[in-house]
């Protein structure tokens, strides 16, 4: 099932969104995004996940990379940030995160993908776990 995922910028940080965990990869945080509806644009998909899962509004920026059917686009914040209201059944916990210190929040879904989406979308890495091969997308823009 091909997916679409927000990496929303603000004032240099980003928004993760803890998944709940009654949800697949429950408990682990991840850029807000979900499901591409059938005959649905990617771009589209991934505004319409953002306000579903946070209440935001935003606009994509550019698209960063394509992961399988994981697709990937920077996103500038609409909304106010404090106008968060997450969807609870599908998020339960909202951090504003440096990028360079986003291994700090907890587990990561897809760190293998994230780490360097970060460094598509021009953000600073933290100290890459030794021993962690990172993913290699199939289209980079």
């Amino acid at each position: 099932m091909a997916s679409s995922w927000a990496l929303i910028e603000d004032e240099g940080q980003l928004l993760f969104v803890r998944r709940a965990f009654d949800v697949g990869r429950g408990g682990q945080w991840c850029p807000p995004g979900g499901t591409i509806w059938r005959n649905e644009w990617p771009e589209v998909a991934c505004v319409r996940e953002a306000f579903e899962e946070t209440g935001l509004r935003v606009t994509v920026e550019r698209p960063l990379a394509v992961f399988g059917t994981a697709y990937y686009f920077l996103c500038s914040l609409n909304s106010p940030r404090g106008q968060i209201k997450l969807r609870a059944h599908e998020c339960i916990d909202h951090e504003w995160v440096i990028p360079s210190e986003i291994l700090q929040i907890g587990t990561i879904m897809d760190l293998r993908r994230i780490l360097p989406i970060l460094e598509l979308g021009g953000f600073p890495l933290p100290k890459v776990p030794k021993n962690l091969a990172l993913a290699v997308p199939e289209k980079i823009y």
